[in-house]
């Protein structure tokens, strides 16, 4: 139908062209000439229509962009051309504007050509709307119709900045604001709505801060929009108590304004105050959408509280979002996050129809419990009901077959990989590279590395992973020296498989030089990854009370990681018992459930002869309910 138009056009333009004085005595009914093939029915005509003047010609084609009927549009435009009639500037405008809704890049630039005949090209309005039609296509055409206006009015400013936004150039968008103002412009409202979502994009706090004084100062800030804006470019900004403080000020809170504070608290890593504000939504009897529970779900399964999630699946239910598929694969993905693996495969059994995303979250929910053998029962169920496994299905799958060491069934999964084209996915390589290295085949996941041309981040962290796992320490950091050679900038993540190769193969002068080069040079903070890599190694070397004292200086809270990996090097070199019991009541402390911290600690006393502590230890584990859990590796 855009070709037709297009085609239609072309030829109406000959005619135009032919008859300069376009003075036809054939006239077109402008109600006959609207009713196109697929017209939803007849167009209403205006009273005074009949006349058939340029006014009336152009009155209804704006009418039918303005109620989003762009091929009516288009349609009555070209009828135009062939009557008597000679659009004025508006009615090539208003086509445009149909054409860009049609999304027909051939048209529209057909229209911009009849613009340039008419000689409309130099008015303002028809730049601008020309502007945002070459925005969806070509950018640097865009840009050069800004660059040639004559004149630029404060729209014509303001489009070009939400353009560059709206493809991604955040710097451009803020650049070009500033120069506005120094060319005399001054911003309106649409323009500061424009550009607050580049400094969002780019978190840059100090232009956002600079909106935000401007706003006050010409008298936007009570705009509900420009509010909830700034709401939240503070929140992904990282500064959520000045977005609290936006939010806290509007008077008059709509569902932006609630989705905004929540996803932003989220995002801050602040869930118990999203949880707060979500429940004050409630209160205000505001109406959730499926995004918004879903935001909430995932919130939850940080909080590590089994009630709060399930209030919120309780809520979902009561609501009626359990007939929404992604807000029933968000509860399946928390239950399978706090370990509830059961419930998560109760909501999934009661899916009726169950998308890619479902079937995915499935297998990795297996693939990621202690039992993964089940991931491969959910892809054989999936292929027999003829779904095509996505990347994430496979990356899930080649972690199942990493925990069981299925060799057979993951060179299978290999080849399913191949078969789909998703070799060239970084998540799915990336797996692959650990699973052959898991499997000790360290020479067939390196070919598969040396394979990549592009090499990502991810896939360079694979494979020094790979390499530290099975006690190649020099060939790991080698790895990682060429990974710096390429020009990659290491993330917290590879300086964790760093680390981890280091603590490993025993490389501690190594160890610490990555250690505190990362945050020297990188400007990383270590997290508690690496300082359990660290804890890990002096453990492994038998330096337990070096490790103890790193422990208690560390500038975060150890967990069961760092105690586990003290603990494991006690048991290794007998050390004080003083030491052991202080680190078995820390684990005790986290997790009080958990037998084997008294199971080890009784081991620890009775090789050392203290049969009086061995008794205590028992007495105590008797006296309450333990459940001795399976056990797990520091790293």
């Amino acid at each position: 139908m855009i070709i037709q138009s297009a085609d239609l056009l072309r030829n109406a333009h000959k005619l135009f062209v032919i008859f300069p004085k376009r003075k036809f005595s054939a006239r077109t009914s402008i109600y006959n000439v609207t009713q196109e093939p697929h017209s939803q029915g007849p167009a209403r005509v205006p009273f005074g229509i009949e006349n058939d003047d340029v006014v009336s010609w152009t009155w209804t084609i704006s009418d039918f962009v303005k109620k989003n009927q762009p091929q009516k549009a288009i349609g009555l435009f070209k009828r135009m051309l062939m009557s008597n009639q000679r659009p004025n500037y508006v009615t090539v405008l208003s086509s445009i504007q149909a054409s860009s809704s049609m999304g027909s890049e051939m048209l529209g630039m057909e229209i911009h050509s009849f613009a340039v005949k008419m000689g409309f090209e130099s008015e303002t309005p028809i730049i601008t709307a020309l502007l945002g039609f070459y925005s969806v296509w070509d950018m640097g055409s865009a840009f050069k119709l800004f660059l040639l206006a004559p004149e630029k009015d404060v729209i014509l400013w303001s489009a070009m900045i939400s353009a560059f936004v709206k493809a991604g150039e955040y710097i451009m968008a803020i650049d070009l604001f500033k120069e506005m103002q120094l060319c005399g412009v001054e911003p309106n409202y649409v323009s500061i709505l424009s550009v607050i979502p580049a400094c969002a994009n780019l978190s840059d706090l100090r232009s956002g801060r600079e909106l935000h004084g401007l706003s006050i100062k010409r008298s936007f800030i009570s705009h509900l929009n420009v509010q909830n804006s700034l709401l939240d470019m503070y929140a992904k900004c990282g500064s959520l108590n000045e977005s609290i403080s936006i939010f806290e000020n509007i008077e008059r809170k709509d569902l932006v304004s609630w989705k905004n504070i929540i996803t932003g608290c989220i995002n801050n890593d602040c869930p118990r105050v999203a949880l707060n504000y979500f429940q004050a939504m409630q209160i205000y009897c505001f109406e959730m959408d499926e995004r918004i529970i879903r935001e909430v779900i995932g919130m939850s399964s940080r909080l590590d509280d089994t009630k709060t999630g399930q209030g919120i699946h309780s809520f979902a239910l009561k609501s009626g979002f359990l007939e929404c598929v992604s807000v029933v694969t968000a509860l399946l993905q928390m239950y399978a996050t706090s370990g509830n693996i059961e419930s998560a495969r109760s909501l999934f059994d009661s899916l009726g129809q169950k998308d890619i995303i479902a079937w995915s979250a499935m297998i990795s929910a297996y693939a990621q419990s202690e039992q993964p053998s089940n991931a491969l029962t959910i892809f054989k169920w999936m292929q027999l009901e003829e779904k095509k496994a996505n990347e994430f299905s496979f990356v899930s799958l080649l972690q199942a077959c990493s925990s069981m060491a299925a060799q057979d069934f993951g060179e299978a999964v290999h080849a399913q990989v191949l078969k789909f084209g998703f070799t060239s996915n970084a998540f799915v390589a990336s797996a692959l590279i650990d699973m052959y290295c898991k499997f000790g085949k360290i020479h067939q996941g390196k070919a598969f590395f040396d394979e990549k041309s592009k090499k990502d981040l991810v896939c360079w962290s694979s494979m020094i992973n790979g390499y530290g796992i099975n006690g190649h320490g020099s060939e790991a950091l080698e790895c990682f020296l060429d990974m710096l050679s390429y020009g990659v900038q290491p993330n917290d993540v590879v300086f964790i498989s760093v680390l981890s190769a280091c603590s490993h193969c025993g490389l501690e002068y190594e160890a610490w030089n990555w250690f505190h080069v990362m945050e020297e040079k990188y400007d990383i903070t270590p997290k508690l990854a690496h300082y359990a890599c660290m804890v890990d190694m002096l453990s492994r070397q038998g330096n337990v009370e070096q490790a103890l004292e790193f422990v208690n200086k560390m500038p975060i809270e150890p967990d069961k990681r760092i105690w586990g990996a003290v603990l494991a090097g006690c048991r290794k070199t007998h050390g004080s018992s003083e030491i052991s019991e202080l680190v078995a009541k820390q684990l005790i402390s986290l997790e009080p459930k958990n037998a084997s911290h008294y199971v080890v600690l009784s081991n620890l006393y009775a090789d050392q002869g203290k049969w009086e502590e061995v008794e205590k230890l028992r007495q105590l584990i008797n006296g309450k309910t333990r459940k001795k859990w399976m056990g797990y590796s520091a790293i």
